[in-house]
C-alpha cells in the first residue's frame, strides 16, 4: 500500500500554488496587513522581581508594497515561535527585523496588551495584595530605525472639587483611568507610570482594604479634590519631569462619574522640543547592541529595486526569473544563482564583486587576502 505523503513536507509545498506572492496591478500600497488578537504566553520584564509571566493579546503587522498581493499570515506566528517568550527592548528590535526578512517587508509592527501585576500593602495596616494593571506597548522597525511606546493604564479614586465646595457634607468621588502611552529616552518602568500617576490622584487604589486603610483612603481622597483637567495637567507635568526623558506621550484621562449618566474626559499629546531631548527613537546603534540584525540580502535587493522605481515584476523581466522565485528571494527563502548574480549586478549597475558580498559569496581574490592575514583582518 502506497504511503499518502505528508502534507507538512517542503517537497509537496513547493508544487502548491503561492498566490500571495503574486503581483497585483492595482498599485495600492497597504499600511498593515496582518494577524490581531493572538493570544500568546510571554515575559515582561519587572523592576522588582526581574521577570513577570502573563500572557498578552498579540498584533503583528508588515507594510505592504503596491505590486505585492499578499502577505503570509503564517510567518508571523513562525517568528513568535522562533523566540523566547520574553518581549522587552532587548529583543523586539531582532524580533522586528526577523518579520521584516521572513514577509519581505520595510516595516513591521507588533502591539501587545497584557494584564501586570504589582505587589502592594495597604496604606495603614500593611496587608499585602496584588493589584492589576492594563498594559502593553506599540513597537515598530521601519528599515533599520526602531521606536517603541508603553501603555500603561492606572486606575485611580478621584474627588469632585465642585461637589465638595457646594455640598455641607461630603462629596461626590468615582474611579478614574489615566492611560498613558509614552516614549522615553532612557528605560521607562510600568512602575514608574503607576507610581507618578498614583502620586497625583486624590488616591490610590487597593486590592484589599481593612478598616482602618479604608478610613485612611477616604480622608486622603477627600482632602485632595481633583477637576479631570487637573489630573491631566499634573500627570502630564510628572511624567516630562521624570528621569527616563520622556520625550513624547498621549495622556486620557476619563472619570466614571458616579452622580452623572456620563464619563468625564480630557486629553492631552505632548512631544519635547527636538532641542531639547533625545530622539523619540533609538539610534542605530542602539538597535545593534539590544539584539538588531544585520539587513539581508532579500532587504538589500528589496531597497535597492524599489530605489530604481523598479515592481517584482520588472526586475524579474530584466533577470529572466518568474516574479514568484524573486519574490522568495526578496523574502529570504530562496538563493540566486551565479549567473543570476551577475545578471542583476549588470542590471543594477554595481560591482559584481559587491553584490556576491550582499549574498554572502566571498571572492577569490578577497578571500586569498584574508587568509593571508586573518589577525589584520580581525
Amino acid at each position: 500500500m502506497t504511503t499518502p505523503p505528508d502534507p507538512r513536507s517542503s517537497t509537496l509545498r513547493q508544487h502548491l500554488p503561492d498566490h500571495a506572492s503574486h503581483a497585483d496591478e492595482r498599485g495600492i500600497a497597504i499600511d498593515r496587513v496582518g494577524i490581531k488578537g493572538l493570544s500568546w504566553p510571554i515575559t515582561v520584564w519587572d523592576r522588582a522581581d526581574g521577570m513577570q509571566h502573563t500572557v498578552a493579546r498579540i498584533d503583528a503587522s508588515v507594510a505592504l508594497p503596491a505590486d505585492v498581493k499578499g502577505t503570509h499570515m503564517s510567518r508571523f506566528v513562525e517568528v513568535l515561535n522562533d523566540i523566547r517568550s520574553e518581549l522587552s527592548l532587548k529583543n523586539l528590535p531582532d524580533l522586528l527585523a526577523r518579520m521584516q526578512q521572513r514577509l519581505g517587508a520595510d516595516r513591521a509592527q507588533l502591539d501587545a496588551s497584557f494584564t501586570y501585576f504589582l505587589h502592594r500593602a495597604a496604606p495603614v495596616s500593611r496587608a499585602p495584595s496584588l493589584s492589576s494593571y492594563q498594559c502593553g506597548f506599540h513597537a515598530e522597525r521601519d528599515g533599520e530605525s526602531f521606536c517603541f511606546e508603553l501603555r500603561v493604564e492606572v486606575p485611580v479614586t478621584t474627588v469632585c472639587p465642585c461637589s465638595k465646595a457646594v455640598s455641607d457634607r461630603g462629596a461626590h468621588n468615582q474611579r478614574g483611568y489615566v492611560r498613558v502611552r509614552a516614549r522615553a529616552a532612557r528605560m521607562l518602568w510600568i512602575e514608574d507610570v503607576v507610581e507618578l500617576i498614583e502620586g497625583v490622584a486624590s488616591c490610590p487604589l487597593y486590592s484589599l482594604l481593612k478598616r482602618e486603610d479604608e478610613k485612611f483612603v477616604t480622608e486622603r481622597a477627600y482632602d485632595h479634590p481633583l477637576f479631570v483637567e487637573d489630573l491631566l495637567r499634573d500627570s502630564v507635568r510628572a511624567l516630562q519631569e521624570h528621569p527616563a526623558g520622556v520625550t513624547a506621550m498621549d495622556v486620557e484621562v476619563e472619570n466614571m462619574e458616579s452622580i452623572h449618566n456620563h464619563s468625564a474626559f480630557a486629553s492631552l499629546h505632548w512631544e519635547r522640543p527636538a532641542e531639547a531631548g533625545a530622539p523619540a527613537t533609538l539610534p542605530e546603534h542602539a538597535t545593534q547592541s539590544t539584539g538588531g540584525v544585520p539587513a539581508s540580502f532579500g532587504s538589500w535587493l528589496r531597497r535597492a529595486r524599489a530605489s530604481r522605481g523598479w515592481t517584482q515584476s520588472d526586475l524579474a523581466a530584466r533577470l529572466g526569473l518568474s516574479h514568484s522565485l524573486l519574490s522568495k528571494v526578496e523574502s529570504d527563502e530562496r538563493t540566486l544563482s551565479g549567473g543570476a548574480l551577475a545578471g542583476l549586478a549588470a542590471a543594477l549597475g554595481e560591482p559584481l564583486a559587491m553584490v556576491n558580498l550582499r549574498a554572502g559569496i566571498v571572492p577569490p581574490e578577497l578571500l586569498a587576502r584574508i587568509l593571508a592575514d586573518p589577525d589584520r583582518y580581525l
